[in-house]
């Protein structure tokens, strides 16, 4: 079989690759019991601050009830807390804690240690060029 036609099978080897570094560094870091879907919620919050529930579910791609599950499991971690949005009732507004404001540089740290090995010395016109293509694929798929 040509590597054209093991194209998932690359991409899924890669994401689990990728996931065990993430869990293996998170545990060095005594941050245990993370996952990589948590890592999306918690890039919304570092970048946009306190949002509706709703809004995150668009960002990271969600439904409801998944990211429900994903955000009680942080709550009990102690990274983020929910909050009644005092402007609309029926919604829930998601905060980040102290515990989840200092986590970001170690975040951020293993965001870049993961990208270094990826990517290791490929150049940055041929990083784009694998990015475009997948991003094209993952598009016609969605079609």
């Amino acid at each position: 079989m040509t590597k054209r036609n093991d194209i998932i099978n690359i991409i899924s080897n890669l994401r689990n690759s990728a996931n065990s570094f993430i869990v293996e560094k998170l545990t060095e870091e005594g941050a245990a019991g993370l996952v990589l879907s948590h890592g999306a919620i918690l890039v919304a919050l570092y970048e946009n601050g306190p949002q509706p529930m709703n809004a995150i579910c668009l960002r990271v791609n969600r439904d409801k009830s998944t990211l429900t599950v994903l955000v009680r499991k942080l709550e009990t971690l102690g990274y983020v807390k929910r909050e009644p949005d005092k402007k609309d009732k029926r919604s829930t507004i998601l905060h980040l804690t102290e515990k989840g404001t200092a986590f970001r540089p170690i975040f951020e740290r293993i965001s870049a240690d993961l990208c270094q090995k990826i990517w290791g010395d490929t150049s940055e016109n041929e990083s784009e060029a694998i990015c475009k293509q997948l991003t094209e694929m993952t598009r016609r798929l969605k079609v």
